[in-house]
């Protein structure tokens, strides 16, 4: 396991279905350019298949992406720990790609007090 994964996986006690969900991430980010989709239609239609026959390559069920550039979405139950997850992600992509900007939409505004109290209050227990 790649030293940076099982560090961010340690740090934050994640639990093995989302130890799982961050290696899969991992594994698929590696794969993936990264960059900023072409605008040219044709262009884009091109980057986005390739893209996808990457993502196919190590997850075979994946049917396509919902918008256009390369998405991932996750079936976690309630309680597991999404949140942790999506800090999980953000540390790994940080430390490992150098991706410093992210664009975080919560459904509510309770969900997006928990986001900020989460990730932005350092005495908050979790």
């Amino acid at each position: 396991m790649d030293s940076t994964i099982n560090h961010i996986r340690q740090r934050l006690s994640l639990r093995k279905p989302l130890a799982k969900a961050l290696e899969l991430t991992a594994r698929i980010t590696d794969r993936l350019s990264l960059k900023k989709p072409p605008t040219d239609p044709d262009m884009l239609e091109m980057f986005i298949t390739a893209e996808l026959a990457k993502v196919k390559s190590i997850v075979s069920t994946v049917k396509g992406f919902d918008r256009d550039f390369p998405s991932l979405a996750f079936s976690i139950a309630t309680g597991i720990g999404k949140t942790r997850l999506m800090g999980a992600i953000i540390a790994y992509l940080y430390l490992t790609k150098g991706i410093k900007h992210f664009f975080v939409l919560a459904p509510n505004l309770t969900l997006y007090e928990k986001l900020i109290k989460d990730f932005g209050d350092e005495s908050y227990s979790k």
